[in-house]
């Protein structure tokens, strides 16, 4: 068995669990027993991935075909020769016990009255074969080489098969199956198979991280999740209300029984490590000693670091919580107490001062203000908001504690509490005795002031106690008096660049801080520098200009830097602005790379800031014409909203929803889709309110009976007529496209000169399409939409097409115009992971003649009538029938009306 096994819950949960993705592994290790060129099968694998459950489904596979006999390796007879072949020898005399003939003499005739009352063929299966002695691993290699049994062998990778089994490998008559962790796509199909619904996807993000993929510690995390109410279902969807709990009762069950098998000089070590880590293998091992680190290290306990000072952490971060959990107050100062003794300085990495300061406060221990400040900040970057708190309210320095108070506000902020943050914030706003003071927090409450409706002008205004601040400052620092004044000003000036650029409120020429209008500055910091690209992307995004908005959103990013401590989530909002752009400018790649992208980094703020990705992911499906997929996954991202929304982006997500729902007629879902964002907060943005606005308008005429809308949508899209708005002008004219206005075509034409982007381009193709009504530039645009991947656009084209070859009376390529839409449809209603076939283009594999033979043959004409009609001879209409059903890929002409009317 595995080394460490949680207790079972159902077993045929557990079993479908743990088997996923091994269906590969379980076919094959059948056939190799089955077959008659291997003796043996071996499942290797870290502790907890599987092997265990394999082996079981191996054996229920085989069924009555072989006659199971059962061994298992352990640790305690690792050196006691034939120890584990203990049950099948108690007959053999004390003075025979370390022949190895007479044990296999006699475990022979055990195995042989077993199989006498099967008749079935012998198959040895050996669990923990690691932990095995050699003799008996030898004697199992000898009967298995010699034809008498099968082996089915589990052994952990580490340390791995003795040496006399792995030498069946060697010589090929073994076959070897290494278990590898399970894939996030393994995990989250994991995830929806056990839950039965839809699951968010950061949900198996981070189980998927937080687990490495193991499947043992995967079930216990899910399971003490659902437990304890931080996975929960909402409105059909599961997803996680607050950071992973990683000390559940299963996951306890799983790390105390590991700590059962281990030594005490190698649970003094686990207990270190957990409670320090990253910790000084040097400081561990002076501790315990280098045998007990060495055995966790092969174990895959804990891990080694590549730096100069080699460093150890545990293997599997979750066992942290859980291990740190477990030890008593006392036992933790003790242990505390013995390392501090040895260490001459206290921790230099930021991960090593929070594990510190956490540890200390845990013991009671005395903590210097400044560390638990800095504490502090990295708790809530980490959305440790619990840790952040307490080590806030920790600090006694009065200086200090308007930067921790500030801390505490932005906790709050993390979980969309914008008025416990604002109350916090404005207590203290123009109250430091210090710059470093005076500044705490100020960026975060114009930031909550933004999220909470407030105008830039509004908060600017209120803003003006941080200019009287600094001046009273000043006053009383006359020798500092100039830097004051200027810091103040920079601070002020940021604060203001912040605010428009959130606002997206590019047209408003902001007034210096005193009261100059003079011709912009340089930005005095990488944040203003960051603000003001952001502004400048938005305006050409409204513009038109997508493509050289991600450009300038590209430099916001690099701009603004990796460290940016006082404004954490600045690195979110820049990724949805870039995102923005990128959509729509429809470069599905370049959205969908740097959302990944940001994934991949989030680690915990994936929880706070996942729905912002899934709601971008389905703002795209909705703009490609997949309105199904798009319903699912807007509904998915707005439950995850509703919990924590730090980028405002509720209001925009539950218009696109109700827009998707409208699409497909799912009327009890818009209806509440609609309540939703009426009743929510706005998006902070100008740009993403005027595009929610058009999305509820689209969606209201979708659902019939809603006259006004074109108009409505035309008045969004260009709202002053003096203003370059070209690129809300397309959001509004497309919609009024896709609700059948071919009145809209001629103003995007006008357009077309300003506007980026493939999308823009594509939807141009379109409108141009209507303006000329031929039927050969319909099918222009319509492969111009698919490669854009614009699938409703390019279902309308292909439709008017169609239109246009019935005009014309060219019943072929009317119904082969519809055969390409309705494949367009179906490519729109195909959901993730479903293989689309690759259309062929029906119109131009066919040669004239065989076009015009294939038509009347489709109304029904036989070979004769055919070839009387073209004045060709019958044979001609038979080779060219004969042709044209290879280039279809059809049998014969009963399946030609399919082809042409698909």
């Amino acid at each position: 068995m595995d080394s460490f096994r949680a207790p079972a819950g159902d077993p045929g949960t557990e079993a479908s669990r743990a088997l996923t993705g091994r269906s590969d592994d379980l076919k094959s290790a059948v056939e190799a027993l089955q077959g008659g060129s291997h003796v043996a099968v071996f499942l290797l694998g870290d502790s907890g991935i599987g092997k265990s459950t394999l082996i079981e489904a191996v054996v229920a596979e085989l069924g009555s075909e072989v006659t199971p006999v059962r061994i298992h390796g352990s640790p305690s007879l690792t050196n006691v020769p034939y120890g584990v072949l203990g049950p099948f020898i108690v007959g053999l005399p004390v003075q025979e016990a370390t022949s190895q003939l007479a044990v296999l003499r006699t475990l022979w005739s055990h195995l042989e009255e077993e199989k006498r009352s099967t008749q079935k063929p012998l198959l040895l299966i050996v669990d923990d074969a690691h932990d095995l002695d050699e003799a008996t691993a030898g004697i199992l290699a000898e009967l298995a080489a010699a034809g008498w049994v099968k082996l089915l062998v589990g052994a952990a990778a580490r340390p791995g098969l003795p040496e006399p089994l792995l030498q069946l490998w060697f010589e090929g008559i073994a076959e070897r199956h290494d278990l590898r962790p399970l894939t996030l796509l393994q995990t989250t199909e994991m995830l929806e198979r056990e839950l039965g619904s839809q699951v968010l996807p950061n949900v198996a993000e981070i189980l998927w991280d937080a687990s490495g993929g193991n499947p043992l510690l995967l079930n216990g995390l899910l399971d003490d999740a659902r437990n304890d109410g931080t996975l929960l279902r909402r409105n059909g969807v599961w997803l996680f209300t607050r950071q992973l709990n990683s000390h559940g009762d299963r996951l306890t069950d799983v790390v105390r029984r590991q700590l059962l098998r281990r030594s005490p000089e190698e649970r003094q070590a686990l207990n270190l490590v957990a409670l320090a880590e990253p910790v000084s293998r040097e400081l561990i091992e002076a501790v315990v000693g280098e045998d007990a680190v060495g055995a966790l290290i092969d174990s895959e306990l804990i891990r080694v670091s590549d730096s100069a000072i080699p460093e150890l952490r545990l293997w599997h971060a979750i066992y942290g919580d859980t291990l740190r959990n477990l030890i008593s107050p006392a036992r933790s100062l003790q242990l505390r107490q013995s390392l501090l003794r040895l260490m001459d300085s206290e921790p230099t990495s930021a991960e090593g001062l929070l594990r510190n300061v956490s540890w200390s406060m845990e013991c009671g221990a005395e903590i210097e203000d400044r560390q638990l400040l800095r504490a502090a900040v990295l708790a809530s970057r980490l959305f440790e908001d619990e840790l952040a708190r307490k080590a806030a309210a920790l600090v006694k320095d009065p200086e200090l504690q308007m930067a921790a108070r500030a801390v505490i506000a932005r906790t709050h902020y993390n979980t969309s509490d914008y008025s416990a943050a604002r109350d916090i914030l404005e207590a203290d706003l123009g109250r430091g005795n210090s710059v470093a003071s005076l500044f705490a927090g100020t960026l975060l409450w114009a930031a909550v002031l933004s999220a909470l409706g407030h105008t830039p002008t509004d908060i600017m205004d209120r803003a003006g106690v941080l200019l009287r601040a600094g001046e009273r400052l000043a006053k009383n620092h006359p020798e500092d008096a100039e830097g004051i004044l200027a810091a103040t000003r920079e601070r002020w000036d940021t604060m203001y660049s912040m605010v428009l650029a959130l606002a997206g409120e590019y047209q408003e020429a902001g007034p210096a801080a005193d009261g100059q209008t003079d011709a912009p500055r340089p930005p005095a910091n990488n944040l203003e520098a960051a603000f003001r690209l952001s502004l400048e992307a938005e305006r050409l995004l409204v513009q038109g200009k997508p493509m050289s908005a991600f450009t300038v959103m590209s430099e916001a990013l690099e701009a603004a830097g990796a460290e940016h401590d006082e404004l954490y989530f600045l690195t979110d909002f820049l990724v949805v602005r870039s995102a923005a752009a990128a959509i729509h400018g429809g470069d599905w790649q370049a959205a969908e790379t740097l959302l990944a992208g940001f994934v991949a980094a989030s680690g915990p703020s994936l929880i706070s800031f996942g729905g912002g990705v899934h709601a971008a992911h389905g703002i795209t499906l909705l703009y490609q014409g997949k309105a199904g997929q798009a319903l699912n996954t807007l509904s998915a991202a707005l439950e995850a909203l509703r919990l924590t929304d730090p980028q405002q982006l509720f209001g925009l997500t539950a218009a696109m929803a109700f827009a998707a729902a409208a699409e497909v007629g799912a009327k009890e879902k818009a209806a509440l889709f609609l309540a939703d964002y009426e009743s929510g907060p706005a998006a902070v943005s100008r740009y993403m309110r005027t595009l929610s606005g058009m999305a509820v308008i689209y969606g209201k005429a979708r659902l019939g009976n809603y006259p006004g809308a074109i108009a409505e949508l035309k008045k969004l899209g260009r709202p002053d007529a003096d203003a370059n708005t070209a690129g809300l002008e397309l959001d509004a004219l497309a919609f009024c496209l896709a609700l059948g206005d071919v009145d809209s075509a001629s103003r995007l034409l006008e357009l077309q000169p300003e506007l980026e982007g493939r999308r823009a381009a594509a939807i141009c193709a379109y409108a141009g399409a209507i303006s000329t009504d031929l039927a050969a530039d319909h099918l222009e645009a319509a492969k111009s939409c698919e490669s854009a991947e614009l699938w409703g656009f390019a279902a309308l084209a292909y439709d008017a097409a169609a239109h246009a070859f019935r005009a014309a009376g060219d019943t072929l390529r009317e119904r082969m115009a519809n055969s390409q839409r309705k494949r367009c449809l179906d490519r729109a209603d195909d959901m993730p992971g479903e293989e689309t076939a690759k259309p062929d283009d029906f119109l131009g594999i066919l040669t004239r003649r065989e076009r015009d033979i294939v038509a009347l043959a489709v109304r029904g004409l036989s070979d004769r009538q055919i070839a009387a009609e073209l004045q060709v001879s019958v044979r001609t209409v038979e080779g060219h029938l004969y042709r044209s059903y290879a280039k279809l890929n059809v049998k014969g002409r009963e399946q030609l009306p399919g082809i042409a009317g698909r």
